[in-house]
């Protein structure tokens, strides 16, 4: 063993050591490397954690790029895409997951004496594959034209349940005057917790929305595009681009909801804010403890250089000696943390709004490399900022530190 490891060793494991004027600071400082360790590792699971959740349900929604006419809008299709128009190749490719062929019907529901804005998204088999994550009955297998699926939201403005039958008034395009009248049985609800779509979005067959339309099937609203990972490399994309005619738009998922991931941009924000500054509350913290331990060692810094010790020598030591308080630190924090995540993802005890926060309990996604990277970081700082205690070292003189008796 080094000589610098063996004298860090010893005075940590001295036992008078525990009891100087060191050691609360040293206790606090451990201590503030544990909670910077746990709010850290909240800050970064929590906020990629919210992120993810909020992509994956608009994604599963609406595919991660959607394909309709340009005179269309976020929920509305009165105007087609041919699908004859669209290479067949497109179809068959293996690039995606999935394509969905959908229907935006704008509508409204009489409730009382007033009305309520919906807006009813014809979907396929496939389409109904991906909203099942959301519905309460997972074993739904199809929706029959005469059918729907309502949010639970939906269904206490209404006072509906499942079996209960709702009267729709459609329009075929924006300048029709007399409404298209539909009574179309709830047979399941869902529940997204996005309250933009819960609050109005209804889904049935896209039968009843081509006919509604009077369109046949070669006619459909917009077609939405999923590929496995969230992203597509270049390739696939200029295949995507090519297959679908230039007068007909594709607009990516964060592109069609541009408010909605524009605000989840702003989680990076906060969490690497909060990143730096537990770095810097832990590193602060830990230049104190080794400051105050390299002044109360001031006798043995000096018996050392008496011996022949040098200044790197001895700055080694101390160094060593808070390497292993960080390492500490560190450890423990991370037991705190890793094991009150893994109770909150396994049992969701935090709740949240789901009116504010796209989500009805508080999400974590436990990334290793990302808690590794953290964890690396933080030490290399730590000890970057050790540096400048330690350097104090070469300040204290052999002879200011001893009274010859």
């Amino acid at each position: 063993m080094k000589f610098e490891n063996f004298l860090a060793s010893r005075i940590l494991s001295y036992k008078r050591y525990k009891n100087t004027i060191s050691s609360p600071i040293i206790k606090i400082s451990i201590m503030s490397i544990i909670i910077a360790i746990i709010v850290i590792n909240f800050s970064v699971s929590i906020g990629f954690g919210i992120q993810k959740e909020i992509r994956d349900k608009f994604i599963t929604i609406s595919g991660d790029y959607y394909i309709s006419n340009f005179k269309n809008e976020t929920f509305s299709t009165y105007y087609p895409i041919d699908l004859n128009n669209i290479d067949n190749q497109f179809f068959g490719s293996k690039k995606f997951s999935k394509i969905n062929k959908v229907v935006y019907n704008p509508g409204i529901i009489p409730v009382n004496s007033t009305f309520l804005d919906i807006v009813f998204k014809g979907i396929d088999d496939d389409g109904l594959s991906s909203v099942n994550k959301f519905v309460q009955n997972k074993d739904l297998l199809n929706i029959d034209i005469g059918e729907v699926l309502v949010s639970d939201i939906l269904a206490k403005k209404l006072n509906v349940k499942r079996g209960d039958y709702i009267k729709f008034l459609f329009f075929k395009d924006q300048n029709s005057k007399i409404p298209i009248v539909r009574n179309l049985k709830v047979i399941e609800l869902y529940k997204s917790s996005i309250s933009e779509l819960d609050s109005k979005l209804v889904f049935g067959n896209i039968k009843q929305s081509q006919l509604i339309n009077k369109w046949n099937d070669n006619f459909t609203g917009g077609l939405e595009v999923y590929i496995e990972k969230n992203d597509l490399k270049k390739q696939d994309l200029d295949f995507l681009f090519s297959s679908i005619p230039p007068d007909y738009d594709i607009q990516k998922i964060s592109e069609r909801f541009p408010e909605i991931f524009n605000w989840i941009k702003l989680f990076d924000t906060n969490i690497y804010l909060i990143v730096i500054l537990m770095i810097a509350v832990g590193g602060i913290n830990m230049i104190t403890a080794l400051l105050v331990t390299v002044l109360d060692k001031t006798k043995l810094i000096s018996r050392l250089k008496i011996l022949g010790a040098n200044n790197s020598s001895i700055r080694k030591i101390f160094m060593i000696n808070g390497f292993y308080l960080i390492m500490k630190g560190i450890i423990w924090g991370n037991i705190i943390s890793l094991s009150l995540m893994i109770i909150q993802k396994r049992f969701s005890l935090v709740r949240l709004d789901p009116m504010t926060y796209y989500s009805d309990h508080v999400p974590v996604e436990i990334d290793p490399l990302k808690i590794l990277l953290i964890n690396l970081v933080v030490i290399a700082i730590s000890m970057l900022m050790l540096l400048i205690p330690s350097r104090s070292v070469s300040k204290i003189k052999p002879n200011s530190s001893f009274k010859l008796t």
